[in-house]
């Protein structure tokens, strides 16, 4: 069963036990006070009878003091749709109002409980099975003696009629409302789900036909449906640029290792024509490529593991002493330029130190390659903002505006020719980029004020360890 019938149902549903409940207690309310009224009108008429009858003079019989009733005013007994019958003590009918016509009303077990307890009654009964009768028994009495009975009756003829076409007018109108309902929960239920059945289209034709491409009209809406489109388009965006990121990955890995397994090859091919000779200059070759093989496995192992953050080791840090031992490190391969160290003395951060070291030794491995004999290179720490900043710039000719946005992707070169040259491969700046995701952060590249190329790593402050916590870089 699809969800946009689940919804259907269920929403007629609750329509329908809505409007049935409503017509009941309406239908029940209407009844409970249309009887109010009929008692009501049966209390005041027949006790103001019995009023009448009680303080009317010559009362020392039954007959004559009830005879004395038929003497009342003919507006007290003429009444259309009252009946009066007075019984005496023993529940014989000794007089009837005149719209009885000659007739007389039941003598029924409530006058009966009447005559006994001198308590009124009130009931419904039955008259020739054709209409209902409500009838009420009150005790006429002199002092503590009872003289009569007073029966007042109302027919019910009328209250049931008028519950009767207010049931019938509950009903059609349930019937009205129901097919509006109807008609609405189809309208509503299809406009409501269209986008949970644009999803299942679309993830379907994907399923099919792999193209990543289709994304769902979702409009400009702002319930949780229409979220829920957006939600999904944005998913369908990541996986769609992780499988082209995919891609690009796997035909520039295969590139990059396509040059060094092609020279290895042929140098093997040519040391193979002359087994018993020596070649140094293939034999260097063979060796240089593989050890360039070796570096591009390597980064590409250390981007791998940065995509499993789970194998990360964070701990306090104190990044100066590591950028201090990173610059020491690499004064060597500076050669005659100058590697400058600035900023705050003291900057903490709660990080992985082996993973922080890689990705600034490649930043400054970077630099260093882009910049002259004599170039200037300058690595500054700076806290503020409840972040860290650790910013490697240069004065070489830094990286063209249009290169900017690139420069973090894998095997991305500004210079193909120069980064292969310097044996880059084009991995150090996407393993800095996720060392940098991978601890909260962030990172960019822009010119530097010193004219060259200016990379800064974005990262949340930590707090120093407490006495006794283990720490890194201290």
């Amino acid at each position: 069963m699809s969800i946009r019938l689940k919804l259907r149902l269920l929403y007629l549903a609750c329509i329908a036990v809505t409007i049935t409940v409503f017509g009941i207690g309406l239908q029940l309310l209407l009844m409970a006070h249309v009887d109010t009224e009929v008692d009501e009108t049966l209390r005041g008429r027949a006790r103001e009878v019995v009023r009448i009858a009680q303080v009317s003079g010559g009362l020392t019989g039954v007959r004559p003091e009830v005879g004395m009733l038929i003497e009342l005013p003919v507006d007290e007994l003429r009444e259309r749709e009252v009946y009066l019958q007075v019984l005496d003590p023993h529940g014989r009918p000794v007089v009837a109002s005149v719209n009885l016509r000659g007739q007389s009303l039941p003598v029924t077990d409530g006058a009966r409980r009447v005559i006994d307890t001198h308590e009124e009654s009130i009931e419904t009964i039955n008259v020739a099975g054709r209409f209902r009768l409500r009838l009420l028994s009150l005790p006429i009495l002199r002092g503590e003696n009872l003289v009569g009975v007073l029966q007042s009756a109302q027919s019910l003829q009328l209250a049931d009629s008028t519950t009767e076409r207010s049931r019938n007018l509950l009903i059609g109108g349930a019937a009205v409302v129901f097919v509006v309902a109807s008609l609405s929960a189809l309208y509503l239920t299809r406009t409501a789900v269209n986008p949970v059945a644009e999803i299942t289209r679309t993830a379907e034709a994907i399923y099919r036909q792999g193209d990543l491409s289709r994304r769902i009209n979702v409009g400009s809406g702002q319930d949780d449906l229409t979220a829920l489109g957006r939600t999904f388009n944005r998913m369908l965006d990541h996986i769609e640029d992780s499988v082209e990121s995919q891609r690009r990955f796997v035909g520039d890995a295969s590139h990059e290792l396509k040059t060094p397994l092609t020279v290895i090859r042929g140098n093997a091919e040519l040391l193979g024509r002359d087994p018993s000779g020596s070649d140094d200059t293939a034999a260097g070759a063979i060796t240089r490529e593989a050890d360039r093989m070796q570096s591009i496995v390597n980064d590409l192992l250390a981007v791998a593991e940065l995509d499993a953050p789970g194998e990360l080791r964070f701990e306090p840090v104190n990044l100066r002493p590591l950028v201090v031992r990173v610059l020491t490190d690499l004064g060597p391969v500076a050669a005659g330029r100058s590697l400058v160290l600035a900023g705050t003395d003291t900057a903490w951060v709660f990080a992985d130190a082996d993973k922080l070291e890689r990705a600034l030794r490649n930043l400054v491995q970077n630099a260093i390659t882009a910049t002259p004999d004599d170039g200037v290179i300058q690595v500054r720490l700076t806290h503020r903002d409840r972040a860290v900043s650790l910013t490697v710039s240069d004065n070489g000719p830094g990286i063209p505006t249009q290169h900017l946005p690139h420069v973090f992707d894998r095997f991305y070169r500004a210079d193909p020719a120069r980064s292969r040259a310097g044996g880059g491969t084009g991995l150090g700046l996407t393993i800095a980029r996720s060392v940098a995701e991978t601890h909260g952060g962030s990172i960019q590249a822009r010119r530097a004020d010193l004219g060259g190329a200016e990379l800064e790593i974005r990262l949340p402050a930590g707090r120093p360890p407490a006495h006794g916590e283990p720490s890194t870089g201290s």
